[in-house]
C-alpha cells in the first residue's frame, strides 16, 4: 500500500521543534522513557565500546513505543508543534496533517519515531540522562 505521505530525513533544523514539542510535554515525561535499568545498561555498554548492537536495537524499539505513548497522551498541549514537525518532514501543510485520518495519523508519529535519526538523536539524549 502507498502512504498519503513520504517522510525525508531529520536534520539540524528539526531539533528546535522536537525541543518545543519535549518542552511542553516536560523533560521528566522524556527522561522516565531512558530511566529503565535496560536503558541505562545499554547506554553504558555504548559508552564503554561494548558491542551491545542487538541490545540497543531491542531497547530502542521498547523507548520509541515508550515515547509514542508519551506523545501520544500529551498531543493536546503540543498539537500545533507537532503539526509543524510533520509538516516540516512530510511536506504536507499542517491544515493537511490536521485533517489526516486518525491512523495515517498517528502512523505517521510512529514512522518519525521510528526514523534511525529520531533514535540517534535520543540517543545522544539519553546520555544526558545517565
Amino acid at each position: 500500500t502507498t502512504k498519503a505521505y513520504e517522510l525525508r530525513k531529520l536534520t539540524a533544523d528539526d531539533v528546535f521543534p522536537m525541543f518545543q514539542i519535549i518542552s511542553k510535554i516536560g523533560i521528566k515525561e522524556f527522561k522516565r522513557c531512558f530511566d529503565s535499568p535496560d536503558v541505562k545498561e545499554v547506554v553504558a555498554k555504548a559508552a564503554s565500546g561494548e558491542d551491545g548492537q542487538a541490545d540497543l536495537t531491542s531497547v530502542g524499539m521498547a523507548v520509541a513505543f515508550d515515547l509514542a505513548s508519551v506523545i501520544i497522551s500529551n498531543l493536546g498541549s503540543c498539537k500545533n508543534d507537532i503539526y509543524l514537525l510533520l509538516s516540516q518532514l512530510s511536506g504536507l501543510k499542517t491544515k493537511d496533517i490536521a485533517e489526516l485520518p486518525m491512523v495515517t495519523f498517528f502512523e505517521m508519529i510512529i514512522d518519525v519515531i521510528k526514523k534511525e535519526e529520531f533514535k540517534d538523536f535520543f540517543q545522544a539524549v539519553a546520555k544526558l540522562f545517565k
